[in-house]
């Protein structure tokens, strides 16, 4: 919804954010009339060939790089963050969900209680753990179909920790898709936020 100049009329809204089961503003706003974005007093203007941050054009991305994907088993690039992790029985690659405490639980497509997922697990166990919110993961046990369009789309499994590239098809379960396959071992993880309840 980008306008092509600059919109003299913003209209921010500030983005939402869960605290304590209630939702409350963030310093994250957008405008309803053209789609920018603004951190604090800091308008985000993003049009297809830029990215500006108040009035200074950000041009180099030496800093953010798509790499090919990992070569060692278990390994990630990408954003990786480290959270609470309460459950994760399954291990590295689980997805996860935040629950109302703030804290990360692994996530299945039989309810909408746990969705969306947001992160998949880079350590096993639970407690403080690096997690990946956006990038590529390698993990050798895996045997992706990769192809064309949506043949390699990956979604929650119903499966508790689990990731499936067989799209649920029961009757109030949830469809999110969280990425693709890049290979048979690595997926390209981009969870959409936006998920579907199967009726």
């Amino acid at each position: 919804m980008k306008k092509e100049t600059d919109c003299n009329k913003h209209r921010w809204i500030p983005l939402l954010g869960v605290e304590k089961k209630r939702s409350v503003p963030t310093s994250l706003f957008t405008c309803l009339m053209c789609g920018d974005l603004k951190v604090g007093v800091q308008t985000i203007k993003i049009s297809k060939s830029r990215l500006d941050m108040g009035e200074l054009p950000i041009n180099s991305v030496a800093g953010i790089k798509l790499m090919n994907p990992p070569s060692v088993n278990n390994t990630a690039s990408g954003l990786i963050v480290t959270a609470i992790v309460d459950t994760n029985a399954q291990g590295i690659g689980a997805p996860l969900f935040m629950s109302a405490d703030g804290h990360l639980d692994t996530t299945s497509a039989l309810t909408n209680a746990t969705s969306p997922c947001v992160a998949l697990a880079m350590e096993t166990g639970i407690g403080s753990k690096r997690i990946l919110v956006h990038g590529v993961l390698r993990v050798n046990a895996w045997n992706w179909t990769v192809g064309p369009g949506a043949s390699s789309l990956i979604y929650i499994s119903t499966s508790t920790g689990a990731l499936t590239q067989a799209q649920p098809s029961t009757a109030g379960q949830i469809i999110q898709p969280v990425g693709w396959a890049l290979s048979a071992d690595s997926i390209y993880f981009s969870p959409s936020m936006i998920y579907l309840t199967h009726v």
